[in-house]
């Protein structure tokens, strides 16, 4: 999915600044690549937000910035970005900036479907890989890579050899690193149970010789 987001050119980088943009509804960012350098921007956030919303975090961006009287427009994809721990506000995103001819990595989501069998047996169903690192074109980047959990009974894995993806689209995890594994449910260890009449006894404190300290 592409998106349209409308960028302008950041003079001021001083606290103050990025503190007077963000009152206003912007926020300080950076665009990179081999045809524009590094740039200092600053995008309208709630613009943003929506972007990412719609097209997932590997939207494809067409951000115009103006800049002289001019607008150049650049096709980019979100690299970063910095959230308020406490407040969760959108801070500051980086963007890259790249050709469409060329291959780019990126973080795919992964989505579980289906219900596994081994989880209504009593296992434990555990993710492991909750997003699968891939090389492709910007393009070709997919929003989530779908996972069919429906045949995993205890005890079963499904790995990264196991994904089925398009041809085009380069894994870069290990092949035998598990995404997602129904395990067996650790069970607490069973008391030991002392038979009646067998209690253990506490060996009977001396008596009857002086107290210590005493003649």
């Amino acid at each position: 999915m592409e998106a349209e987001l409308e960028g302008r050119i950041r003079m001021e980088r001083s606290k103050a600044s990025k503190h007077k943009l963000r009152e206003s509804g912007m926020i300080p960012a950076v665009i990179y690549g081999k045809n524009v350098g590094s740039t200092a921007i600053a995008v309208d956030v709630k613009a943003l937000r929506k972007t990412l919303a719609e097209g997932g975090p590997n939207a494809l961006i067409n951000i115009k910035i103006k800049e002289n009287g001019r607008t150049k427009k650049y096709k980019a994809l979100v690299k970063a970005l910095q959230f308020d721990p406490v407040r969760r506000d959108l801070l500051h995103a980086d963007f890259h900036q790249i050709s469409l001819k060329d291959k780019v990595h990126a973080t795919v989501p992964v989505h579980l479907t289906g219900t596994a069998p081994g989880v209504a047996a009593g296992g434990i169903l555990t993710t492991l890989l909750r997003r699968i690192e891939v090389e492709c074109l910007a393009t070709q980047i997919p929003e989530s890579i779908e996972i069919d959990i429906s045949g995993l009974d205890v005890g079963d894995a499904i790995t990264v050899a196991d994904l089925s993806l398009p041809p085009e689209i380069k894994v870069l995890e290990e092949q035998e690193a598990p995404v997602v594994a129904v395990t067996a449910a650790d069970r607490p260890d069973e008391e030991a149970e002392t038979p009646v009449g067998e209690e253990t006894e506490e060996p009977a404190a001396e008596t009857g010789g002086p107290a210590e300290g005493t003649k």
